[in-house]
C-alpha cells in the first residue's frame, strides 16, 4: 500500500507543480483530472462490486432405475412359445407371453384371475372381462349384458375379440391362466422364462413401475442436504438434464461391512420427470443447489484487507483513487465474499 500511495503522491505533486507554472483553463483542468484518474487506474487492478445469490452446488452420484422388480405369478401350463423383451411397457389388452401358442393377456381389474372363464360362470372376474369387452365394443353386437354372468352372448363377444386382436378362431372361452388382471401399466424388467421351456405355475417375467427413479446412497455427513418434495437437477448418461423430485429419505443410516471396511449411507429415492427410459441401472449425476445467502453484495475475496486494529476493509475507487472502506464480512463461496459496507453494485474495489 505504501508503494501505491507513493505513486499517487508523485502523480498529484506533478499536477500541483504544473498548476503553479502556468494558468489552466477549466477545460484543461478537467482533462488533467481525467488524465490523473486514468494514470491512477492503470496502476492497480480493480473488480466490480456485484449483487448475487450465493448458491453452493453439491454433486451426488446416483443410479437410474425403476424400483425393485416384482415377479408376476403365472397360472398357465404348457410350453412357452413367445416371450416379450425386457423394457417393454405393458398396458391393458397387451399380450404378456404365449403358452402353447395361446396368448396370456393383461386386462384391467382389481380381482385377480383364479379360474377359467366359460359359460355358466358368474362373479367379479367375469364382470371385469365383460367391462373390458364392452369398452372395446364387442358386447353390443351380441346384445350381451355387462352383469358378471357368463352367457352365450359373452361367448360371442369373446370370439369376436380373439379373432380381431389375435387372429384366433373359435375361442368362446378363456383357459385358466390365460388372463391376468391388474390395475396399472407396468414395465417388464426381466424375462426369467425361456422359449421352448415347459411351465406349470411359477413366474415367467418380473415387472416394475414405469416411473423413472434415481437411487442415492447419501453420505451421512451430508444429512439434511435432501428433503422430501425437494427438486433437483439430474444429468442422464446422454448428458441431457431433467428435473427430479425427492420422494424418500431414510431416517436411519445403513451400514455394510465391519471395521475399517465398513460403509455407511442414507438411502434416498427421487422420481424423474417423464415415464420410461432406455437408461436402466445407469449412473447419473444429481446437482443439489443450496442457498448460502440470497441477494448479497459481494466482492472478490482477495479484495479484503486485514486491518491492524482488527476487522477488514476494502479499497473503494473514488474519482480514480482508492479509499479505505471498512466492511463487515458475511458468507464465503468460491472466490466471492458477501460484505456489509458503504458499497453498491457497480462500485470498483482494488484487487491486489
Amino acid at each position: 500500500m505504501r508503494g501505491r500511495n507513493a505513486v499517487l503522491a508523485i502523480l498529484i505533486l506533478g499536477v500541483a507543480v504544473a498548476g503553479g507554472a502556468f494558468f489552466l483553463s477549466d477545460s484543461d483542468a478537467d482533462a488533467d483530472t481525467e488524465a490523473v484518474a486514468e494514470a491512477v487506474d492503470a496502476s492497480f487492478t480493480t473488480a466490480e462490486v456485484q449483487r448475487k445469490d450465493l448458491v453452493e452446488t453439491t454433486e451426488l452420484d446416483g443410479t437410474l432405475g425403476f424400483g425393485d422388480p416384482v415377479a408376476l405369478p403365472n397360472r398357465a401350463s404348457g410350453v412357452l412359445t413367445w416371450l416379450p423383451e425386457a423394457g417393454a411397457i405393458i398396458e391393458p389388452g397387451d399380450v404378456l407371453y404365449m403358452v402353447d401358442d395361446e396368448p396370456v393377456i393383461y386386462l384391467p381389474g382389481d380381482v385377480p384371475a383364479y379360474r377359467a372363464l366359460r359359460d355358466g360362470h358368474e362373479g367379479n372376474d367375469v364382470l371385469q372381462l365383460e367391462e373390458y369387452l364392452d369398452g372395446r365394443g364387442f358386447m353390443e353386437p351380441h346384445s350381451a349384458s355387462v352383469d358378471g354372468d357368463f352367457t352365450s352372448y359373452t361367448e360371442g363377444a369373446i370370439e369376436d375379440w380373439y379373432e380381431a386382436d389375435f387372429g384366433l378362431l373359435d375361442r368362446g372361452s378363456i383357459g385358466d391362466g390365460l388372463i391376468v388382471f391388474g390395475t396399472e401399466t407396468f414395465r417388464i424388467s426381466q424375462v426369467t422364462g425361456q422359449v421352448g421351456a415347459q411351465i406349470n405355475g411359477g413366474s415367467v417375467i418380473s415387472y416394475t413401475d414405469t416411473i423413472r427413479l434415481v437411487s442415492v446412497q447419501l453420505d451421512p455427513e451430508l444429512s439434511g442436504l435432501l428433503a422430501v418434495d425437494q427438486q433437483v437437477a439430474v444429468e442422464l448418461p446422454d448428458e441431457s438434464e431433467v428435473t427430479a423430485t425427492v420422494t424418500f429419505v431414510a431416517d436411519v443410516v445403513t451400514t455394510s461391512g465391519d471395521g475399517p471396511q465398513a460403509q455407511s449411507w442414507i438411502d434416498v429415492e427421487l422420481v424423474l420427470e417423464g415415464a420410461g427410459s432406455a437408461f436402466d441401472e445407469s449412473p447419473v449425476v444429481i446437482s443439489v443447489d443450496e442457498a448460502i445467502e440470497l441477494d448479497a453484495v459481494v466482492v472478490p475475496i482477495p479484495a479484503l484487507l486485514a486491518l491492524a486494529e482488527g476487522g477488514y476493509a476494502v479499497e473503494k475507487v473514488i474519482d480514480g483513487m482508492p479509499v479505505l472502506i471498512a466492511v463487515e464480512i458475511g458468507s464465503f463461496l468460491s472466490n466471492d465474499v458477501s460484505v456489509t459496507a458503504d458499497l453498491v453494485p457497480g462500485d470498483l474495489v482494488v484487487v491486489p
